[in-house]
């Protein structure tokens, strides 16, 4: 696996565990979330994806441009 992947998936996979960790949090203080699991998991996952492909996308374009 190459280092541009490797990037993109660790990326992602710090999006899915802080939507995760916002989500406790906000429930923790009672801030009147009443998600489920499943759906909480969902946009976890779903932004995970997205922010794996974002990065994947973006990555050689700010190394072209010196700013990675």
């Amino acid at each position: 696996m190459n280092r541009r992947t490797r990037s993109a998936l660790a990326w992602g996979a710090v999006s899915l565990l802080l939507v995760g960790v916002l989500a406790q949090t906000a429930t923790l203080l009672g801030l009147g979330i009443e998600a489920s699991f499943g759906a909480v998991a969902a946009v976890a996952i779903v932004s995970g994806v997205v922010v794996a492909s974002v990065t994947y996308v973006i990555e050689p374009r700010l190394e072209r441009k010196g700013r990675a």
